[in-house]
């Protein structure tokens, strides 16, 4: 089952990307700034960002991009998951909080956290693996206290930039024993169809 195109969390809305919301996108994907020390920028144009959105590239069965958003609307980043290719069950997520003042304040690990509890209670998902750069510290420590554990430490390409880092694992499992997913705000975790 698919869950709805918006997530309400406590402090953030996470919803699908809009036409409007494309020259913010855009920009954002062209931004060393944006993408901070451990990513690399997507270098997405206009034209192709409006094929995305017409043709379903950045919403589909298998595939969504959120646009974070503070409770008051202001966009702060993206959250993206996609489903692998050769394991349908297992997702795939990235967190990028574009704004540089917004980092350090919880907001990707919250994004992160609500997303993981559809992921795994609504799409039935066996896991949700991560990667991160090596000298990403912050987001290792936020991977952990969402019950993520260190699968292995590996070479990869993230666009056509090669990295060293970690891949990061939360099967259902360790999901469900987490008390992390427990303790939230049901009413406010999702909404729509």
């Amino acid at each position: 089952m698919i869950f709805g195109d918006k997530i309400m969390t406590p402090r953030l809305r996470l919803r699908r990307i809009t036409e409007s919301d494309l020259p913010l996108y855009v920009a954002w994907s062209n931004s060393d700034l944006a993408h901070g020390r451990y990513l690399t920028p997507e270098r997405e144009d206009e034209a192709r960002g409006q094929e995305s959105i017409v043709s379903g590239r950045y919403w589909n069965e298998v595939n969504r991009v959120f646009l974070i958003e503070l409770r008051n609307e202001q966009p702060i980043g993206t959250l993206r998951y996609w489903l692998r290719p050769e394991r349908k069950n297992w997702a795939i997520m990235a967190v990028k909080i574009s704004e540089p003042s917004m980092r350090n304040r919880g907001y990707g690990t919250e994004a992160q956290k609500y997303v993981i509890i559809q992921l795994f209670q609504r799409m039935k998902v066996q896991g949700v693996e991560m990667y991160t750069d090596i000298n990403n510290i912050c987001q290792q420590r936020c991977l952990q206290k969402l019950g993520f554990e260190l699968a292995e430490t590996l070479s990869y390409d993230d666009h056509q930039v090669k990295r060293v880092g970690h891949l990061f694992r939360l099967d259902a499992a360790a999901f469900d024993r987490n008390p992390v997913y427990r303790y939230h705000y049901e009413e406010e975790s999702w909404s729509g169809r």
